[in-house]
């Protein structure tokens, strides 16, 4: 292990000795850039592969011991800590999920290799581990909830064996009893329950296009009311004493509203809704069964709260920099405490854990990017009016310090059936350091601004919603903020279609395109998706069609990306993930290889660990040299250069 520290210790050594020069940033070649008061550039290292990074915080139920992953120079730890004192206890691998704390008990609980175990965090060797997997539920199993007591048992869903169906269970949290309470079919989605664990309403997919709620008399369940999937229906939390339950549903409005459910007639009561939006999510701070507060829309930091504990929360959250947007939030045990990560005005994470009885508060962490707070940009919600004088909703930020127009990003969401919402993304504030403007666009077919919007994307691609992509850069252009010389498309996933069709469908206007981890082929994925997508092809296809509808194929075929080589003109970054389980990497192959041999002009690279996305430092930091190189290239901003981390040796998670 000396050896070990003492070959690192020499690596970062050199590293930082030659940095200086391997590291030289590119300054910007587009002229309104270099005649911008830029904000100094941030290196690449400090987005993508900070050594000081923390995040992932969970706290126990007295709020005394906190675990939370870790960074290093010798790579990621999850370590667990005295709160009061800083000081360290141990260390657990990376790769647990479902990390949460005993009710009472200093012993912390994960999912780890297909398990479920509990850790004395002071004795954390494998060998101490206590195994507490549902035993018998040996076909499958997923627990939803956190113990609140030592003698709780816990709502899973499980199977006996992999042939049997899928049924809820009430579980000891030593995993070795289980009581079946609910009895599903093979078309149940999910039950309701009450405040005693006694299943109220069942869910199930009645046909592609349906689900069919039940209620429970006795021992039979009755049919309550169908749902079609275009409606939005999601319960938020267990039913209460007067045989209501607040759900989230559109049934018989354009835009979803919160509502209180009569679970004996069906019958829907608003509560609260949004104008003109979607109502954004709700969140159960205090592991109750019920929510605490709501986020009123997705493009503004505006939350309402439901419960005394809510306020307190938004009280809280109040006495930061606004807008907040949130992180991860992490209730504990109890109820008492919640950790919340947030980012005021867009200033990167900061980790609290809030007091619910005190009404107080301390910080846990902070994510070391936060020292760039001053540099960062505030997000601006806008519309912009599309060619047929439909208003779509769109995200814009600009570069601190720029004037005139510039090098602009359209970044097209992926789904479709996404949005951008207010909030941080790192990506974005990456891409404004470097010299360029950002607009995130909501094209038609986007969730959010309620179902008439949304449908109007259906049987779109390639044509109303590729316009909407269109529309939004000769906007920025019309505005004055867009160079029309230095406009980028952008997008992964459906995002990355859209970008790559930018590319063939509309000559001149976009000078490159990004494309990431996308869908080239419609006809491939439509034939070739996931296994999981099978109960949900009827979304996909609203959108997309159906290969066995003649029609609907040849629409396929003439407006996927891969048929189109000849048209493009211009180059592109195609970045794809070897082992990605969504759109197959054998759409990126496919398309590099029609573009070589169409004499086209494309930079391909491929992510061998990566699936749908990067996760991995190393393969983030690559993916942003990449990207920050491109850019450079074709539209003219600043580069970091060359990072010596992107030496640091493989043994270095």
């Amino acid at each position: 292990m000396k050896k070990l520290l003492i070959t690192v210790g020499v690596l970062i050594a050199i590293g930082g000795g030659v940095s200086l020069y391997l590291t030289r940033n590119t300054g910007p070649s587009h002229p309104a850039l270099q005649a911008a008061d830029l904000p100094p550039l941030i290196p690449t290292r400090a987005f993508y592969a900070d050594p000081r990074a923390a995040y992932d915080y969970v706290v126990n139920s007295d709020a005394t011991l906190m675990a939370y992953t870790k960074a290093s120079l010798l790579g990621r730890d999850i370590v667990v800590e005295d709160i009061a004192t800083r000081t360290q206890i141990g260390t657990l691998p990376l790769g647990l999920s479902f990390l949460r704390w005993h009710p009472t008990e200093p012993l912390i609980r994960f999912i780890f290799e297909g398990n479920d175990w509990e850790v004395d965090p002071y004795n954390p060797d494998r060998q101490n581990w206590k195994r507490i997997t549902p035993v018998k539920l040996s076909g499958g199993w997923s627990k939803n909830e956190i113990a609140q007591t030592p003698d709780d048992t816990i709502l899973a869903w499980g199977k006996t064996c992999n042939r049997c169906g899928s049924n809820m269970w009430l579980v000891s949290q030593d995993g070795l009893e289980a009581e079946q309470i609910a009895e599903g079919t093979n078309e149940t989605v999910y039950w309701v329950f009450d405040e005693n664990d006694a299943p109220v309403l069942r869910v199930d997919s009645l046909d592609a296009a349906h689900q069919r709620v039940f209620r429970k008399d006795g021992d039979v369940w009755n049919t309550l009311f169908d749902v079609n999937l275009n409606d939005a229906f999601y319960p938020l939390g267990q039913v209460r004493a007067d045989n209501t339950v607040l759900v989230t549903s559109s049934r018989g409005r354009d835009t979803t509203a919160m509502v209180s459910l009569d679970v004996t007639t069906g019958e829907e009561t608003v509560v609260i809704s949004a104008q003109g939006a979607d109502l954004g999510w709700t969140n159960d701070i205090t592991l109750d069964g019920q929510p605490d507060f709501i986020r009123l829309r997705t493009d503004t930091g505006e939350r309402r709260a439901l419960t005394d504990a809510g306020q307190v929360y938004l009280d809280i959250l109040a006495t930061f920099p606004q807008p907040v947007a949130l992180g991860a939030t992490n209730p504990t045990a109890g109820g008492r405490y919640v950790v919340q990560s947030l980012s005021p005005q867009n200033q990167s994470y900061v980790t609290i854990l809030i007091e619910l009885q005190e009404k107080s508060y301390i910080t846990l962490g902070e994510y070391h990017f936060r020292r760039f707070a001053d540099d960062l940009v505030l997000d601006q919600a806008i519309t912009f009016p599309a060619r047929d004088g439909l208003d779509i909703p769109a995200m814009l930020l600009r570069p601190k310090g720029t004037t005139g127009p510039i090098p602009f990003v359209v970044m097209i969401h992926g789904g479709p059936a996404q949005h951008w919402g207010s909030g941080y993304d790192h990506m974005s504030q990456f891409l404004l350091n470097r010299g360029y403007g950002v607009l995130g666009v909501n094209f038609r077919g986007s969730t959010g601004y309620g179902k008439d919007f949304q449908a109007k994307g259906f049987m779109e691609f390639g044509r109303a919603m590729q316009d909407d992509v269109t529309d939004a850069a000769l906007w920025l252009v019309e505005e004055g903020l867009a160079d029309t010389d230095a406009l980028i498309a952008m997008g992964a996933s459906y995002g990355g279609y859209s970008a790559a069709l930018a590319m063939s469908r509309d000559p001149g206007l976009f000078d490159a395109a990004i494309v990431e981890f996308p869908m080239l082929d419609v006809e491939f994925q439509s034939k070739y998706h996931p296994g999981f997508w099978d109960s949900g092809m009827f979304g996909w296809s609203r959108y997309f069609g159906d290969v066995e509808n003649p029609d609907e194929l040849e629409l396929m075929r003439k407006y996927s990306p891969v048929n189109q080589i000849a048209d493009l003109h211009g180059p592109i970054l195609l970045i794809g993930g070897v082992k990605d389980q969504i759109t197959a990497v054998q759409q990126v192959r496919d398309y590099e290889a029609a573009a070589i041999a169409a004499g086209k002009q494309i930079e391909v690279a491929y992510f061998e660990n990566a699936g749908h996305g990067v996760s991995h430092w190393r393969d983030e930091l690559r993916r942003a040299r990449l990207i920050e190189d491109f850019l450079a290239t074709h539209a003219g901003g600043r580069s970091g250069g060359f990072e010596f981390v992107e030496w640091a040796p493989d043994f270095i998670d």
